[in-house]
């Protein structure tokens, strides 16, 4: 048996927790001095509530006791385990995990355990786990599952934007004289995932010009792969995830869509009213179809 295992920087939703059996393990979430298990002992609607408040959560990486709790349970079950975590550009969750698996291995050969790096999180980490999810019930192999996951990561692209640069400045993305001067003109600002975690890719003036820009960049970027699922998070901002989902699905008639709550680490780092789409740029080599919206 194989089990997967995610992160709190990894966005849910319903559909996902309904149709299939994973292990859930949540960073921690620092408001005012005081750590909060992220969905555990803290809910999302609560760190909404803060940062309305003006207050700028903090993060921090996993317990390495509570991944240790879930491999030894595993174990107990003779399950193996695929975790994939948060991107190691945005918390030090991979290198914990990985220096903890490492030693683990060794200590129980007989156990099968990878920890593999999202490159990202959020809608497009969510693509991830489905898809290994999707490959543990079709009863791919532990191996076959690990390496196509990691190819999967490389090719997943994240596109979303902001409602406005308030939380870009608190976090020193963009300077202050930036963040007034886009306020001022409506500029609202579009990012993406790199080799260096996330980054502005460019500032558009208007909503509207944005959502389009965004539409024709996953139209062109899947290119022939038009069937795919894809997936839309949005932080506190379901009304605007729904009309770019309406947008996806008319430039993209085949698509299934998913829509996902942003989970509160990203959220501290991208603030309140923003959206985004994932989706992967080229077909993977064992491709699992959901064909539920």
């Amino acid at each position: 048996m194989i089990k997967i295992v995610i992160d709190s920087g990894i966005d849910q939703n319903d559909f996902m927790k309904k149709e299939y059996e994973y292990e859930f393990l949540p960073l921690s979430v620092i408001i005012k001095d005081k750590d909060y298990l992220d969905q555990k002992e803290i809910s999302l609607k609560q760190v909404h509530e803060y940062m309305k408040q003006g207050i700028l959560p903090k993060t921090s990486q996993i317990s390495p006791q509570s991944l240790l709790d879930i491999l030894n349970d595993c174990r107990s079950r003779n399950e193996d385990v695929i975790y994939i975590s948060i991107y190691s550009q945005i918390s030090g969750t991979f290198q914990v995990a990985h220096s903890l698996i490492s030693e683990y291995k060794t200590n129980h050969p007989e156990m099968k355990v990878e920890v593999i790096d999202s490159l990202g999180g959020a809608g497009g980490g969510a693509l991830l786990a489905i898809q290994a999810l999707e490959m543990v019930k079709n009863g791919l192999s532990f191996e076959t599952i690990v390496e196509q996951t990691r190819k999967n990561a490389k090719h997943i692209k994240y596109n979303f934007t902001l409602n406005n640069l308030n939380w870009l400045v608190k976090g020193g993305r963009v300077s202050k004289v930036a963040g007034a001067a886009g306020t001022v003109l409506n500029i609202k600002p579009y990012l993406t995932v790199d080799h260096t975690g996330i980054i502005v890719k460019k500032l558009v003036r208007g909503q509207e010009r944005i959502y389009k820009k965004i539409i024709k960049d996953v139209t062109d970027g899947v290119g022939t792969f038009d069937d795919q699922l894809i997936t839309i998070s949005h932080v506190n901002d379901l009304e605007s995830a729904q009309k770019l989902e309406n947008m996806v699905k008319t430039a993209l008639p085949k698509v299934t869509t998913q829509i996902l709550d942003l989970g509160a680490v990203l959220a501290a780092h991208l603030g309140i009213g923003g959206v985004g789409v994932f989706y992967f740029d080229e077909k993977p080599e064992h491709y699992m179809y959901i064909n539920k919206n």
